[in-house]
């Protein structure tokens, strides 16, 4: 459940940090020391001594064991007890700057087709982000506060790792004929889960707060809109190019958060705007006619075919159960 973290550690002249596990990178003359801590993955360890901090940067998962396909609030515990242990410092008091939680779901289309098939209404205000190497395999939105992560959590395995870990990550539950998506809030600033308040590294373990981690990922997914479409019709007359045209508009229209209704003013507004030498009234009203004519027999789908509410829900309980 949780993956990346970058925490902050205060420390006094008492504390003795232990070196001999760190590798060292860079010197910077903000005074700041970069080293890595190598496990499965490296982690980041920054040291400034004259300001007595440590800030730990990473995947946790990918630290302790090579991979994010499942890591539970167990073995997250045990990673940072280890790493406590390695640098003679409490960790659990560090405060956290960023942190991820997510859940892998198993999906029955290709990721991508979930993943092309969302996007967020404008009172959201966040923005969509994609790299041109993961164009349609992993998307974000992001705000102030938060990116939301989607991708291809199959792919990510198919692409990163290789047979030994693939066998371990099968043991785990992954299966290689099967379609498996990461649902991920990347939290940029972890204060506006705690009414502005900074957590601290302890509270990502506390049963009390899984509910406000879990009822969260929930609520950020539910800022997105997955896709609806049109139901076709069935009937080959209903099916001219003129229908076919007006109901790709249609369902262009509903999954940008446009109603039927909305795109009739558009249509409206376009015939209105014809010269009438071109168009007279009467030509212009029976447009019109037309018009609400065809769209009146256009059916959205009730339902998304890519509506993830549910598998999320379900994946959280899971997790849930896992826990008591």
């Amino acid at each position: 459940m949780i993956d990346y973290i970058s925490t902050t550690t205060s420390f006094d002249g008492k504390d003795n940090i232990f070196l001999a596990h760190l590798q060292e990178d860079a010197a910077y003359k903000s005074g700041w020391m970069k080293y890595t801590l190598q496990g499965c993955e490296r982690l980041a360890v920054w040291l400034n001594h004259s300001l007595q901090l440590m800030r730990l940067e990473g995947s946790i998962s990918y630290y302790w064991q090579g991979n994010n396909f499942s890591f539970d609030r167990r073995q997250f515990v045990e990673a940072i007890n280890h790493i406590k242990g390695l640098l003679h410092i409490d960790l659990w008091k560090a405060t956290i700057n960023a942190f991820e939680y997510g859940v892998i779901i198993q999906v029955q289309m290709k990721p991508k087709e979930y993943i092309k098939h969302h996007y967020s209404e404008p009172k959201e205000k966040l923005d969509l982000n994609e790299k041109p190497k993961d164009k349609g395999n992993f998307r974000w939105w992001s705000d102030k506060n938060v990116k939301l992560k989607m991708y291809d959590a199959g792919r990510n395995i198919e692409m990163k790792q290789g047979n030994h870990r693939k066998d371990i990550i099968r043991q785990a539950g992954w299966e290689d004929a099967g379609e498996y998506l990461k649902w991920e809030a990347h939290y940029i600033k972890p204060e506006s889960l705690n009414k502005g308040k900074g957590l601290q590294l302890y509270q990502l373990v506390n049963p009390d707060w899984d509910s406000t981690f879990k009822e969260d990922l929930y609520l950020q997914y539910k800022r997105l809109i997955p896709m609806k479409g049109i139901i076709t019709p069935q009937d080959k007359k209903d099916l001219t190019t003129a229908d076919i045209l007006l109901l790709t508009m249609v369902e262009e229209s509903i999954n940008e958060g446009r109603t039927k209704e909305e795109l009739k003013k558009i249509l409206y507004a376009k015939i209105n705007a014809i010269p009438e030498d071109v168009l007279t009234k009467s030509d212009k009203d029976f447009r019109k006619a037309q018009i609400r004519k065809l769209l009146s027999n256009i059916r959205e789908s009730p339902e998304s075919m890519y509506d993830l509410s549910d598998k999320i829900q379900n994946a959280l309980e899971e997790i849930g159960r896992a826990h008591v």
